[in-house]
């Protein structure tokens, strides 16, 4: 049993059997559905619901929960729900093509993650943000240019602002989306239900809302000043053409100077209580009554300023600049009657001067944005290199632990301290390991030898004999070669151990074994069986067999060992060996059979020298 640091397990411990279950995948997906129909559900609210950011610029959040859905289960099913959840920009705005832009952007997401961000494990290192910023840069953008510029014949102006406002509000959803990933996967760690977080992940996403929270709330607070300047400075124009038309009744030389002064586009509408009506542009009025609407206070700060719009359906963008700003003023005369004053001036001009305010913070925005998600996605890959290159030498082969190298970072560096003093550790108990296994795989060896072979002759035992006699048997049986039995006794050992003691007839049966190994080839063995010695010869034919047992005999009548006698003379002290031989036959049925016809053959021989001896004598 070998004594190392990681142990197998038992050989009688198998491991449980991992069977594929075919409705698996159908039971997960039966599970997830109603949690899918549930996110594509907020997804079309959302985008019902939009957000007012600038003027004119809405952001739409119904894109976070298919990005979120695509991070959690890379499923096209992501790319319906967007689908779905765009179909509302087509009431919202007029026109279908930011469903296609949107769609679009959910199938270029899709096909990133897939094919260029690795396993689904990956989708937590934050390079969800960077397709995305792709995306808008290289086909976005170019699709708004296309739709609105090309095909509704948007202004310049207009255009930019739909290109910075989509651009913003698809990077920024994937950002938001991609940090309620983290948090979930935050959660399911804790819970024990997710593999953990990313650290490239998890510093993109912190530093991305560090930077991209603030600087929306504080663009966002200087776009409604400048909203709340531009749309006073319009009223206040208005409100003073409306009291110097309720003074003068508007037909005076003061008004028309001051209403060229404030602007030529100015027009203004005066009501007696009496229903008398007079007007600067009486026809102008009764288009404004018949074709145009209040647009209410979503993007009007001052609620005595109203922005009339075209009715019909046509872009939101086009109504406002083709829309008028308006004020109305009812005013009491001393003599009790009341006069309704009504101001009206195109609102292009300003409207533009305010889309180009936000095209400008969303441009700022949008670069901030996207800055954070490069630096923070940057600043994880060099903290997740950190890591890797502290932790290194811990992928090598080697037969120990290598301590890990030091980093720069004061808390890895502390840490990879620690971790190496626990390394040293672990190596001196392994080294003590494994000397303790060489030490034991050489105490087993030398208990399997001593177990298998004689210690003083160097020879097998009986139980080796044993075992080998039954392989080749069996083995010999099957192949048809011959196998051959010898053994050799050598008669008067007792008589020599009593005389001469146990080290003379040691001595004796070592000088036999050295005197019977050279005879032998390599498919011979030689075992000692009491006080005799077994040869198994593979190989041999019986014919084969006696002449190596003669070869055998011969070379141990030739040894003797010289030894002092009683009588203080030199003798000489041989050994007397009877050798019977037996050779594999068809009939045999047990090995056994084998060794049991050699020591038979043994008895006869050693009964046919004893006659013989005696008749000499």
């Amino acid at each position: 049993m070998d004594l190392t640091p990681d142990a197998a397990p038992p050989a009688e411990a198998t491991p449980p059997a991992l069977h594929l279950d075919p409705n698996h995948s159908s039971r997960s997906w039966r599970r997830r559905l109603p949690l899918l129909v549930l996110m594509t559900g907020l997804a079309v609210l959302l985008n019902a619901l939009p957000l007012p950011l600038y003027f004119g610029v809405q952001v739409l959040l119904g894109s976070v929960p298919p990005i979120l859905a695509l991070l959690l289960w890379r499923s096209w099913w992501a790319v319906a729900m967007g689908a779905l959840a765009s179909l509302q920009t087509w009431h919202l705005w007029g026109h279908p093509w930011a469903v296609v832009i949107f769609s679009l952007e959910m199938v270029w997401l899709t096909l990133a993650l897939r094919r260029g961000n690795g396993p689904a494990s990956n989708d937590g290192n934050g390079r969800v943000v960077l397709f995305s910023i792709a995306y808008w840069l290289l086909l976005g953008t170019p699709l708004v240019l296309l739709f609105y510029g090309l095909v509704l014949r948007f202004d310049l102006t207009n255009v930019l602002v739909v290109a910075a406002k989509q651009s913003f509000n698809g990077v920024f959803n994937t950002g938001l989306a991609f940090a309620a990933l983290i948090a979930i996967r935050a959660i399911q760690a804790r819970q024990s239900q997710a593999p953990g977080l990313s650290l490239r992940g998890v510093i993109m996403a912190l530093l991305l809302l560090a930077i991209t929270v603030p600087t929306l709330v504080i663009s966002q607070l200087a776009g409604q000043q400048l909203e709340i300047a531009e749309q006073q400075g319009a009223l206040d124009g208005l409100r003073t053409v409306s009291l110097a038309v309720s003074h003068s009744k508007g037909n005076d030389q003061t008004t028309r100077v001051l209403m060229r002064q404030l602007g030529g586009d100015l027009t203004f509408r005066r009501m007696e209580d009496n229903g008398a009506v007079s007007a600067s542009d009486l026809t102008l009025f009764q288009r404004l009554d018949r074709d145009f609407q209040d647009s209410g206070r979503t993007y009007v700060r001052n609620k005595e300023l109203a922005l009339l719009i075209p009715r019909g359906r046509m872009p939101l963008l086009r109504k406002w600049v083709n829309g008028y700003w308006s004020y109305s003023h009812q005013y009491l005369s001393s003599g009790g009657a009341t006069t309704l004053v009504q101001v009206v001036e195109p609102s292009r001009t300003i409207v533009t001067r305010m889309q180009q305010q936000s095209t400008w913070l969303l441009i700022n925005s949008l670069i901030v944005m996207v800055a954070g998600a490069l630096i923070g996605y940057w600043l994880g890959h060099l903290f997740e290199r950190e890591f890797r290159r502290v932790i290194a030498p811990l992928h090598g082969s080697a037969s120990q632990l290598v301590p890990l190298q030091l980093s720069s970072v004061f808390e890895l560096r502390n840490l990879a301290l620690l971790i190496n003093h626990r390394i040293r550790q672990v190596n001196r108990l392994g080294q003590q390991l494994r000397q303790a296994n060489s030490k034991l795989r050489q105490s087993r060896a030398d208990l399997k030898r001593l177990l298998s072979v004689d210690p003083l002759t160097g020879c097998g035992h009986r139980q080796a004999l044993l075992q080998r006699l039954g392989e080749e048997w069996v083995r010999c049986r099957h192949s048809g070669e011959a196998l051959s039995c010898l053994c050799l006794d050598v008669d008067n050992l007792a008589a020599i151990n009593r005389e001469h003691g146990y080290q003379s007839g040691n001595a004796l049966l070592q000088g036999l074994t050295q005197a019977a190994r050279p005879r032998l080839r390599i498919t011979d063995h030689l075992y000692r069986h009491g006080d005799a010695f077994v040869v198994l010869s593979t190989g041999r034919l019986p014919e084969e067999a006696r002449q190596l047992a003669d070869e055998l005999l011969n070379a141990m009548d030739a040894m003797y060992l010289s030894c002092s006698g009683a009588d203080g003379q030199t003798q000489e002290l041989r050994a007397r060996v009877h050798v019977g031989i037996s050779s594999l036959e068809p009939s045999d049925d047990r090995p056994e059979g084998l060794l049991t016809r050699a020591h038979q053959a043994l008895e006869r021989n050693r009964a046919v020298r004893g006659k013989l001896e005696a008749s000499e004598r």
